[in-house]
């Protein structure tokens, strides 16, 4: 058990976790600006085949993935090998009155426009509105990631949120079909560089199912997060 864990959140108190997570940003940010364009497109490559061959593997065939964003680790390899293999590819649209996210469906690069914070997001004008069916497996960005299912976002609780409400399409037995999965694939998208020993969560964070960078994939056993949970 971690210290100061109470029944409310894990680790230390309010006050003191959100210096924490600031502390890590911070840090983690900056080590991700520090790698060059080039390193970071090589990385880039390598990871995206990681996760494509995790989707191959399962047989997956709709995706929920972020397009990348400053320093982010560049999922356009992800996206072009999923729509060369007949793979769904939903990205997601910032709602920023709730903080929520609208999933569309992107079919060529084209569809996306600069969105509420600069990022490009699909244009509701010409993309197709995709709130249907929860995908099979979302590609998480982030700052920094843990191998217990840990992420640290930007703060603002969009994939938290997303979490929720992918949890709840997928237990609606009118949006799927029957032997759909119940369950999506949560997973981080990182450089190497990225992963930390621990990152300070909060009972409300959502916990990923496993992390692929550019060393591989690692997948954690469970859907649940306990402490020394064993990962493949």
């Amino acid at each position: 058990m971690l210290p100061f864990e109470s029944e409310n959140q894990i680790g230390p108190p309010a006050q003191l976790q959100r210096q924490l997570k600031q502390q890590l940003r911070q840090r983690m940010s900056k080590r991700r600006d520090s790698l060059a364009e080039e390193v970071r497109r090589e990385l880039s490559v390598l990871a995206c085949r990681h996760a494509a061959q995790l989707m191959e593997q399962r047989g997956l065939q709709r995706m929920l993935v972020y397009v990348p964003f400053r320093s982010e680790l560049d999922s356009r390899p992800l996206i072009e090998w999923a729509w060369e293999a007949g793979v769904e590819v939903l990205v997601p649209r910032s709602v920023p009155r709730d903080r929520s996210m609208e999933l569309y469906l992107l079919r060529s690069w084209d569809q996306l426009v600069p969105g509420a914070y600069g990022i490009l997001e699909p244009d509701p004008a010409v993309a197709e509105r995709h709130e249907d069916a929860a995908p099979d497996i979302v590609w998480v960005p982030g700052l920094a990631f843990d191998r217990k299912g840990g992420r640290l976002g930007y703060g603002g609780g969009y994939y938290d949120r997303l979490h929720d409400k992918l949890n709840r399409l997928r237990q609606d037995p009118e949006r799927n079909a029957p032997g759909t999965s119940k369950s999506t694939m949560w997973m981080g998208l990182a450089y190497e560089i990225q992963v930390v020993d621990q990152v300070p969560m909060d009972r409300h964070d959502a916990v990923l199912d496993g992390l692929v960078t550019n060393e591989g994939c690692t997948e954690r056993n469970g859907q649940k997060h306990t402490e020394g949970e064993g990962w493949n």
